[in-house]
């Protein structure tokens, strides 16, 4: 974990006694509010341009914006400002669900696909998706959608493959034209109803949990805030034609299901765009290459000789940088 979420946790504790953000987390509100308030009322205040300057050096930043590491960063940092957990391996097993009795002798796959969807929990029972990816990256990851238990008893399973289809039919689950030739066979067989009721079954209980979506596109970062109520009601509206299907469901890769991100992002209004261009305008600029000098000059007192001008230069500097802070204290704080 990065040595500058210790600061955040000082700073969430200064924007709590000023009643920028909540105590806790109970909705999708209350994390839209924080980024609302970091982006707009917030945005000149000194631990919201600390916050951006995270964002963008940790997760945004060409450097590092490819990592998967940088999902986790964001989380890390999600949990410290609102107050949750960051669920892994061991901390999913503890997360509880009533599966519905539809789903039979296969409760515990379906248990098990919900619980890997949840990736922050708040006060041990509100938990939030969060998914990150590159602004050219048109399709969404959303894991594990158990394929067997959809399409058990349809007459399908041979079929479900996603890298070749069937050299006979062209059925399978690795592109939208194996799809439509797989949906359209269930459909001819009049097995497509029984189909898409499992469908939305599955979705509605899998992705019930609110999601937030994080695009990168070197100098910005897209957040959207979406409710898992809005995003299962837009399979459900359009499961009942194939070709709607189709324009929302992209593909499966192994057992995880890929879809398409637009369709997704349409599903709310609640959108911030964080601007990091404005941070070498800032204070923050100042404080970036004071670090910068403040390491080298680490570095070199403890290998050049003449270490009083060392020492009396990174004084100098910081005496500067908290003139530069007195000068715009007012809007700073």
């Amino acid at each position: 974990m990065h040595k500058e979420l210790n600061t955040i946790r000082v700073i969430k504790e200064y924007m709590i006694q000023k009643k920028e953000i909540n105590v806790s987390t109970k909705n999708i509100d209350d994390i839209y509010n924080l980024f609302e308030f970091i982006s707009n009322k917030g945005r000149d205040k000194f631990h919201s341009l600390y916050i951006l300057n995270y964002l963008y050096n940790f997760i945004v930043s060409e450097e590092v914006a490819k990592r998967k590491t940088s999902a986790r960063v964001f989380e890390d940092l999600l949990a410290i400002l609102l107050s949750g957990v960051v669920t892994d391996s061991k901390s999913r097993k503890n997360i509880k669900s009533d599966v519905p009795d539809y789903f039979g002798f296969t409760k515990d796959k379906i248990a098990g696909n919900k619980r890997e969807k949840i990736d922050l929990l708040f006060n041990d029972n509100y938990g939030v998706s969060v998914k990150t990816l590159m602004q050219n990256n048109k399709e969404i990851n959303l894991g594990s959608f158990e394929k067997k238990v959809l399409f058990d008893g349809l007459g399908v399973l041979e079929y479900l493959t996603e890298r070749k289809a069937s050299k006979k039919s062209g059925l399978g689950l690795g592109s939208k034209p194996q799809l439509k030739k797989l949906f359209e066979y269930l459909e001819n067989g009049d097995k497509y109803s029984e189909f898409r009721d499992r469908l939305i079954n599955m979705f509605d209980f899998i992705f019930a949990d609110d999601m937030i979506l994080a695009i990168k596109d070197k100098t910005k970062l897209e957040l959207y805030f979406i409710k898992g109520k809005d995003f299962t009601k837009l399979i459900e509206e359009n499961s009942y034609k194939i070709e709607d299907l189709l324009t929302i469901i992209n593909r499966w890769e192994g057992n995880s299901i890929r879809i398409d991100r637009e369709k997704l992002i349409k599903t709310t209004d609640k959108k911030i765009i964080l601007d990091f261009s404005i941070l070498d305008k800032t204070i923050i600029k100042n404080i970036n290459d004071f670090d910068h000098l403040l390491h080298v000059n680490y570095i070199k007192y403890f290998h050049e000789e003449d270490r009083a001008k060392i020492k009396n230069e990174t004084i100098q500097n910081l005496e500067e940088l908290f003139e530069k802070f007195d000068k715009s204290f007012k809007e700073l704080s």
